[in-house]
């Protein structure tokens, strides 16, 4: 089960921060503002899921691995973001 929530919190991080990027993206000009709002998001929502898989994972290693893993998906969510909101972008100015 801590398994299942462990990546439960990397798509419920990926979700919601495409979300509130998009919405944000209708709302700006620029595409910093809900890049920057969906990075903060991401790394809130992932920084929070490291530090419960830090407190209730008990081997060492696998704290280790866990949070390691979720940096990992901080940067990749990150990029997806960058890459989704410059289409929708896009495709709002035409």
């Amino acid at each position: 089960m801590k398994l299942v929530l462990f990546f439960a919190f990397m798509l419920f991080s990926l979700v919601l921060s495409l979300l509130i990027g998009r919405f944000s993206l209708k709302n700006s000009t620029n595409l910093r503002r809900p890049v920057m709002l969906s990075v903060f998001t991401n790394i809130v929502i992932l920084g929070i899921a490291s530090v419960w898989w830090f407190l209730t994972e008990t081997d060492g290693i696998s704290q280790g691995l866990g949070v390691i893993y979720y940096c990992i998906a901080i940067a990749l969510i990150s990029l997806v973001n960058l890459v989704v909101l410059s289409i929708f972008r896009s495709k709002l100015g035409s």
